[in-house]
C-alpha cells in the first residue's frame, strides 16, 4: 500500500486522476461528483454509476494506495466521523504537562511541521490553475470564506486589490452584496476558503457561481469539503494536530506564499498598481 497518511480519498482521487486508465478515471469522476456517498455504496453500484465494471472499482482503489474497496471504505467512514465531531468533542481530559511557553512551542512545531506537509502534497497543475485564474485582470475575481475562514479571504483580498482591478471581497452574499451575486457571470472567479465544520452557505456561495458557469477556486482542510466534487481547483491545507478547532495555520499560510506568485504571474502591472496605491497612500503611513 502507498504513503497516503492524512490525505483524504477525495485528495488522493484528485491526484491521482491523471495517471489512471480512462476506466479508472471514470469510477474517480463517479465518487468526486457524490463524495462521500457514491464511495459508502456497493462496489457494484460504484461500478454502475461510473459504467465499468466491478473489478475496474477494485483496480481504482488500489492505485489510490488501499488493500480493496473495503479499505477505501474504512477510509471514508472515518473521514464522516471526523468531520461529525466539532471543537466540544476534542476538549483535553486535563491540561498538557509543562510550562506555557513548552506547550506552545510544542504545538507550534507540529502544526508547522504538518502544514509543510500537506502544502508539499499539492498538485502543481492546480497550484497553477489557482495563480493563472487569480492573476487574470480580465476576470473579476471574488473572495469569500465562513464564520472564521472569512478572515483568510479578507486578507488575501486586501493584497490581490493591490495587484490588479477587480477584487471583491463577499462579506454578506445575501445581504449587501448580493447584488454581486445577481450579476455573476461566465468570466467571474471565486475564491472560497471553508474548513471545518463546513458551512451551508459556501455550498450556496459555489453552486451560485457554479450555475453561472464561473470558476471555483477552493482552499479547504483535508476532510471531505462538500464544496470540493464542484471547483475547478482544489487547494488542501491542513495543519491540525491535536487541537480543539480545526486550524487555518496552513491555510493561512499557503493565502500568504500565493501572494507573490500572483504577482509574478501579472508581471509589470502588478507592480505599477502597487507603485499608485502607495503613492494614494502616503499621506497615511508613518515612517
Amino acid at each position: 500500500m502507498t504513503e497516503r497518511a492524512g490525505q483524504t480519498v477525495a485528495a488522493l482521487a484528485a491526484a491521482a486522476l491523471p495517471t489512471l486508465s480512462r476506466a479508472e478515471r471514470r469510477v474517480g469522476r463517479a465518487l468526486l461528483a457524490d463524495y462521500p456517498s457514491a464511495g459508502l455504496a456497493s462496489a457494484a453500484r460504484l461500478a454502475e454509476r461510473a459504467e465499468v465494471s466491478p473489478p475496474t472499482v477494485l483496480r481504482f482503489a488500489q492505485s489510490l494506495g488501499f488493500d480493496g474497496f473495503a479499505d477505501l471504505q474504512v477510509a471514508l467512514r472515518a473521514e464522516i466521523s471526523a468531520m461529525s465531531s466539532g471543537p466540544i468533542n476534542r476538549l483535553p481530559d486535563a491540561p498538557a504537562a509543562g510550562s506555557l511557553l513548552d506547550r506552545v512551542l510544542h504545538q507550534a512545531r507540529a502544526q508547522n511541521e504538518r502544514a509543510i506537509e500537506t502544502i508539499a502534497r499539492l498538485p502543481g497543475p492546480a497550484l497553477e490553475a489557482a495563480v493563472a485564474l487569480m492573476a487574470d485582470p480580465a476576470r473579476p475575481l471574488f473572495l469569500h470564506g465562513g464564520r472564521f475562514s472569512l478572515l483568510l479571504a479578507q486578507h488575501l483580498a486586501a493584497h490581490l486589490e493591490q495587484l490588479r482591478p477587480g477584487v471583491r471581497l463577499l462579506a454578506e452574499p445575501s445581504g449587501r452584496d448580493l447584488g454581486a451575486m445577481m450579476e455573476l457571470t461566465r468570466r467571474d472567479v471565486l475564491v472560497l476558503f471553508d474548513y471545518h465544520r463546513y458551512q451551508a452557505s459556501a455550498v450556496e456561495v459555489a453552486a451560485r457561481f457554479r450555475r453561472a458557469g464561473a470558476a471555483v477556486v477552493l482552499i479547504t482542510d483535508e476532510l471531505a469539503c462538500p464544496v470540493a466534487p464542484d471547483a475547478e481547483v482544489v487547494l488542501a491545507a491542513s495543519s491540525t494536530v491535536g487541537t480543539v478547532y480545526q486550524s487555518m495555520a496552513a491555510g493561512f499560510l499557503l493565502t500568504e506564499l500565493l501572494i507573490p506568485l500572483v504577482m509574478e504571474a501579472i508581471g509589470e502591472p502588478a507592480r505599477t498598481r502597487m507603485a499608485l496605491w502607495e503613492e494614494q497612500r502616503r499621506g497615511e503611513l508613518l515612517p
